[in-house]
């Protein structure tokens, strides 16, 4: 009779440590990715931490509903959607994002001066992606930060590789025409290329 019950309770022991083992994989696979893209759809480090666990809380309530191989694609459209409730739920206070500014700055270097010109143009970057409608904005940070295909883009953001190629161009043509405006601002040059 143990044994019976022993082999009754076998499987969900190993469905836990499967499930268990599969969401590690997941947050150390894909959390840098979700981080950063739900800095790019504007939100502060801090409230980035913040959507960044309720994505993968999300992602551990539904693990057994996410399709094998279509994981990044759910933690995507779970950013969006955490992402669209945060910024509607409350804006933070600038001084407090200036604060924590460092913490989206990707590169560590030593001469001042440069440190100084990567901080102006990451939030130059920042205010002009916020200028985009945010479907542009997207697809053009998944593109050209994320270095993504547009292909990937495309399934990222569930629309046809027409569409999205399509959006890619009008963000180009927008965030060149945005930069020019600011050429005065731009720490690199006068302005796009």
């Amino acid at each position: 009779m143990s044994h019976a019950r022993l082999a009754l309770d076998e499987p969900t022991v190993s469905g836990v440590v499967g499930a268990e083992e599969r969401f590690r994989g997941l947050v150390g696979e894909h959390f840098d990715f979700i981080w950063r893209q739900l800095r790019r759809m504007g939100l502060p480090p801090s409230d980035a931490d913040d959507a960044s666990q309720q994505v993968f809380m999300i992602a551990a309530q539904k693990l057994e509903s996410i399709g094998v191989g279509s994981e990044r694609s759910f933690l995507y459209g779970a950013a969006l959607r955490v992402a669209a409730n945060a910024r509607r739920a409350s804006r933070r206070a600038r001084e407090k994002e200036a604060a924590s500014e460092r913490a989206a700055f990707p590169v560590s270097v030593p001469e001042p001066d440069r440190r100084v010109e990567l901080r102006r143009a990451w939030h130059l970057l920042d205010e002009l992606l916020t200028q985009l409608p945010d479907e542009l904005a997207r697809v053009l940070v998944l593109v050209e930060i994320e270095e993504l295909g547009v292909s990937e883009v495309a399934a990222l953001e569930q629309i046809p590789i027409g569409t999205a190629a399509s959006r890619l161009r009008r963000a180009r043509e927008k965030f060149n025409a945005l930069l020019a405006e600011q050429s005065h601002r731009n720490p690199f040059g006068g302005g796009s290329e």
